[in-house]
């Protein structure tokens, strides 16, 4: 679709140039050409509403400009052209020949499961870092939606022709794994029969750390009252850090989604790079000390006021860091990065991007975004407790295995990852439990996949019938003239474009909505239409071309999701 777009587009801004050379049309400066997909097949497939962006400046009326446009359009030099039109107040209809419908399916053909990718990445090196929960606790759904939202996200890019990695980036340090040691010693303590403890203020009060407490107990017993508070602490710290990532990793690995790589916090304090990022602001006089503390020049960026990068207790702030982190990115040679946070960092973004401004990077270098915040809900729209067994967490297991009594370990993951790609990112999610376990075909992810499962039982049907597809040269495909199989036959021309937008606008939920949109085209044509007639093979042959079309595209894409394509269902 975007070749022939390219192909119309020339045509056009040729035909203009030769009426402004005739004297027929009084235009300056030729602006570019906007396309938009038409409403009915009537209209033909693409249209453009140039002639009315032209009027102004021409001074002439839209519908007579686009006569003269057309009129300056040999047709029989392009024939993957069969009618130009005009419509309304001065519309431009391009009708597409069937040829170049047909060119689709060899396409489909000669090129099968790298159908929709290209190469305008050229190779570039880009990283995207998503989930990056903090190792405190079980990942919950918000992260669940992050890390759809990212692996998907790689997809893309890497499908385009990028080099694209997931990145983790692990909160090992801080105040907040302070907090958890010190919450896991008082439940370790608890589970040896103390009384009268109580989490510290900030700390971590989940049942999954009783239920950690209690292994240790078993595993070693009081071994750890013989040390120091602070020594014990200390050791719940690290080994509190390296239960719960674990865990992490593995309800991910669950999910489908393994990350190239896990960086530290720990390890970049421990790198020195804080302090050589705090040097770098010195010694652009962008640090200044007042009340005790010392302050980033915000202000100078734009804010409404400076920022605390070191506290009175000589503590580095959140940002420090994180924007070590980003130099590190830097270095490693990433020519975009892209993070992706959760609803409450909003605040972090300007702040952060004005950090890695001052360091010098370029201004489009650093590209993050929010993952919206996602409630489960009932078919009513209510807000569902899922938490009733398992203390206050909505965790991303605990939503997999209310999947998977349902609907099954493999397709609840499949379905867990749809609806969170069904929406924008931006856009609060609710996520529909009641819609998510049914069977039927009002499932939208269901619905897609039955599509690919209806594909392969007509190539089984075939198989047991002795019919067999045949090379596609080998096939006449203008036996295709049916309504529904030029629609089916625009819509996979589309594929590409798809997944060229979604990943340069970062909207992974393109795709799932294009897939819906397939798989609502075909599923009439397989109820409608007799693909397997041996009183006419020739047009089974060519039927059979069209469904291995639909089928490797919607493999694709689903492939594009991280869901599976089943053959039967």
């Amino acid at each position: 679709m975007d070749t022939i777009k390219t192909v119309v587009y020339d045509i056009l801004k040729n035909a203009i140039h030769a009426a402004i050379a005739a004297g027929e049309l009084s235009i300056a400066e030729v602006p570019d050409i906007p396309f938009s997909p038409t409403k009915t097949p009537e209209h033909g497939d693409i249209a453009t509403p140039i002639a009315l962006g032209l009027a102004k400046q021409a001074r002439m009326a839209p519908r007579n400009i686009a006569e003269k446009i057309v009129a300056r359009i040999d047709l029989d030099s392009h024939p993957a052209i069969s009618k130009i039109d005009i419509a309304g107040a001065g519309f431009i209809n391009i009708h597409f020949s069937d040829e170049w419908l047909y060119d689709t399916l060899r396409t489909i053909a000669a090129t099968q499961s790298v159908y929709g990718t290209c190469d305008k990445g050229a190779g570039k090196h880009l990283q995207v870092e998503f989930v990056s929960a903090n190792p405190t606790g079980p990942l919950n759904i918000v992260s669940g939606r992050a890390a759809a939202v990212g692996d998907t996200l790689v997809n893309l890019l890497n499908a385009i022709g990028y080099k694209a990695i997931r990145e983790y980036y692990v909160n090992d340090a801080g105040g907040q794994v302070e907090k958890l040691g010190e919450s896991i010693d008082v439940r370790y303590r608890q589970a040896l029969g103390e009384e009268d403890l109580e989490i510290p203020e900030g700390g971590y009060q989940g049942e999954y750390l009783q239920e950690f407490a209690q292994t240790i107990v078993e595993a070693e017993g009081d071994t750890y009252l013989q040390l120091g508070t602070d020594e014990r602490v200390s050791h719940f710290r690290d080994t509190g850090i390296a239960h719960i990532l674990a865990q992490q990793k593995t309800a991910l690995e669950r999910f489908g989604v393994n990350f190239d790589v896990w960086s530290s916090e720990k390890a970049i304090r421990d790198s020195g790079k804080p302090e050589e990022t705090l040097e770098l602001f010195r010694e652009k006089e962008y640090l200044y000390e007042a009340e005790g503390a010392t302050w980033f020049r915000m202000t100078d960026f734009g804010d409404d006021k400076d920022c605390v990068v070191i506290r009175s207790n000589g503590e580095y702030t959140y940002f420090v860091p994180d924007t070590a982190y980003h130099r590190d990115k830097f270095d490693r040679g990433f020519t975009t990065v892209i993070d992706l946070l959760g609803p409450d960092h909003q605040g972090h973004i300007t702040r952060l991007k004005n950090f890695v401004k001052a360091l010098g990077m370029p201004d489009d270098w650093l590209e993050m975004s929010i993952i919206q915040q996602v409630n489960l809900v009932n078919a009513e729209g209510e807000r569902l407790d899922m938490s009733k067994r398992r203390g206050q967490f909505f965790t991303l297991d605990l939503l997999i295995d209310e999947l998977a009594e349902a609907v099954g370990e493999q397709f609840a993951v499949d379905v867990a990852r749809y609806f969170f790609l069904m929406r924008a990112n931006n856009s609060h999610l609710d996520f529909n439990m009641e819609l998510a376990i049914t069977h039927a075909s009002e499932n939208p992810v269901f619905y897609i996949q039955y599509a690919h499962a209806r594909c392969c039982s007509i190539f089984e049907q075939g198989n047991e019938q002795g019919i067999a597809p045949k090379p596609i040269d080998e096939v006449s495909l203008k036996r295709l003239t049916e309504p529904i199989e030029y629609e089916l036959i625009r819509k996979l021309a589309d594929f590409p474009s798809v997944v060229l937008l979604s990943a340069e606008a970062r909207e992974a939920h393109r795709i799932p909505h294009y897939l819906h949109e397939l798989a609502g085209i075909f599923h009439p044509y397989y109820n409608q239409h007799r693909v397997l007639d041996t009183s006419d093979m020739e047009k089974t042959d060519a039927r059979l071309i069209l469904v291995q079309s639909v089928q490797t595209v919607l493999k694709n894409g689903l492939t594009l999701l991280g869901i599976s394509a089943p053959t039967s269902m």
